[in-house]
C-alpha cells in the first residue's frame, strides 16, 4: 500500500494551503446544498459526490506529470467518443443535448473534457514549439473537433470557456499578436453564429439587454435574492426565492448564497476563489518546465473563467450561460470534473517539482 500511495510523502510534497482552501470550497458547497434542499435525497447525493471528489482529488494529486499526460490521453479519447454518442441519442433538456445516461446516472461528457484536454494541449504546444510540426496539426484538429462536437449539442457557454482557456495557453506559449486578433475574431464570429442560429441563445441575450421585455425571470429572482439577503443573509434554509429561481442548485447557487448567507459570505467565497487562483499562478514564478507552466495556466484559467461566468451571470453582469460554480454547485459531472482539475493542479505544484 505504501508503494501505491504514501500519505506521509504526499502531505510533505503537496501545497498544503491550496489543498486546505480547495477543501473549504468543497465544504461551502455541502453547506449550501444542505441549506438549499429540503429533500434529503439531493443532499445525500451531493454529499456522496463531494466525498468521492475529495478522494479523487487526493489520488490525482499524488501522480507525476508524465502519468498525468497518459491518464489525460486515455480519458480524453473516451470522452470524445462520449460526445459523439451524446449527439446520436435524443436526450434533449432545455434546448441542448448534453447528457449521457449511464448506469442510472446522467453524465455530461463536456465537463470531463476540460481538465484532460488542457493537459494534452499543453504537451502538444510544447512539442510544436520544439519543432515537431505534426503535433501542432494534431493540436488544431483536436481543438476543432472538440469545439465542433460541443457546439452541436449546442453548449456555447462551454465552447466559449474552452476557447478562452485554450487561447490563454497559446498566449503564454508565445502566440503572435496576429493570432491573438484572429482568435478574438473567431470568438466574435462564434457569438454572431450562436445569436442568429439558436433561439435560446438569442432569447438570453435579448432579455439581458432588454430587461423590461419579460419572459426570463431567472435574473430578476436572482437579483432580488441578493437584495433580500443583505449583509448577513436570512439564515440557512430561510430563503424563499430559491423555490422560484430555475436551476437554483446549479447555475444560480451564488444567488442562493446571497439570500441565505448574505453579502459578507458571498464576498468570502469570491475571496477564496481569487486566493486559490493567485496562489496557483504565483507558483509559475518558480517553475522551469514549460509543459507544467502551460498546463497550470490552462487549468487555473479554466477554473477562474468558469467561476467568473457563474458569478457574473447571477449578478446580471453578463447573459446567463448555464455554467456551474466549481465544487459549490450541485451536479456529479461538475464536481468530479472539478476534482480532476484541482487534483491535476495540486500534482503539478508539488514542492519537489520546483527542484527537479
Amino acid at each position: 500500500m505504501n508503494s501505491f500511495f504514501n500519505l506521509k510523502l504526499w502531505w510533505k510534497e503537496i501545497d498544503k494551503i491550496n489543498f486546505i482552501l480547495i477543501s473549504i470550497l468543497l465544504i461551502v458547497g455541502i453547506i449550501l446544498s444542505f441549506s438549499l434542499n429540503e429533500s434529503s435525497l439531493f443532499f445525500n447525493k451531493h454529499l456522496v459526490f463531494a466525498i468521492s471528489s475529495f478522494f479523487i482529488m487526493i489520488f490525482l494529486s499524488s501522480l507525476e506529470p508524465k502519468t498525468l499526460r497518459r491518464v489525460s490521453l486515455f480519458f480524453l479519447v473516451i470522452f470524445i467518443f462520449a460526445l459523439v454518442i451524446v449527439l446520436l441519442f435524443d436526450n434533449e433538456i432545455k434546448g441542448s443535448n448534453r447528457w449521457l445516461k449511464f448506469l442510472g446516472f446522467s453524465l455530461q461528457p463536456s465537463e470531463f473534457i476540460k481538465p484532460f484536454y488542457f493537459i494534452l494541449s499543453a504537451w502538444l504546444i510544447i512539442q510544436g514549439i520544439n519543432g515537431r510540426q505534426y503535433y501542432l496539426l494534431v493540436l488544431i484538429i483536436s481543438f476543432l473537433l472538440i469545439s465542433s462536437l460541443i457546439i452541436l449539442q449546442p453548449d456555447f457557454g462551454m465552447t466559449f470557456l474552452i476557447f478562452l482557456t485554450f487561447f490563454c495557453q497559446l498566449f503564454i506559449a508565445g502566440l503572435s499578436i496576429f493570432l491573438v486578433i484572429f482568435s478574438l475574431f473567431a470568438i466574435l464570429l462564434l457569438s454572431f453564429f450562436a445569436y442568429y442560429f439558436f433561439d435560446h441563445v438569442q432569447k438570453r441575450i435579448d432579455l439581458f439587454f432588454n430587461s423590461n421585455s419579460g419572459g426570463f425571470e431567472q435574473i430578476d429572482y436572482s437579483l432580488r435574492a441578493f437584495k433580500n439577503g443583505g449583509w448577513f443573509g436570512k439564515g440557512p434554509g430561510q430563503g424563499i426565492l430559491k423555490e422560484k429561481i430555475p436551476d437554483a442548485n446549479t447555475d444560480f447557487i451564488f444567488a442562493v448564497a446571497g439570500e441565505e448567507l448574505g453579502f459578507i459570505f458571498c464576498s468570502i467565497i469570491i475571496l477564496l476563489i481569487l486566493t486559490i487562483i493567485i496562489r496557483f499562478l504565483l507558483k509559475l514564478l518558480k517553475m522551469q518546465d514549460p509543459f507544467i507552466i502551460i498546463s497550470i495556466v490552462g487549468l487555473t484559467c479554466c477554473f477562474g473563467l468558469q467561476s467568473l461566468i457563474n458569478i457574473f451571470s447571477s449578478l446580471s453582469i453578463i447573459p446567463t450561460k448555464g455554467m456551474t460554480l466549481p465544487f459549490i454547485s450541485y451536479g456529479g459531472s461538475s464536481m468530479i470534473s472539478s476534482s480532476i482539475l484541482f487534483g491535476f493542479l495540486l500534482a503539478l505544484t508539488k514542492n519537489k517539482i520546483f527542484y527537479e
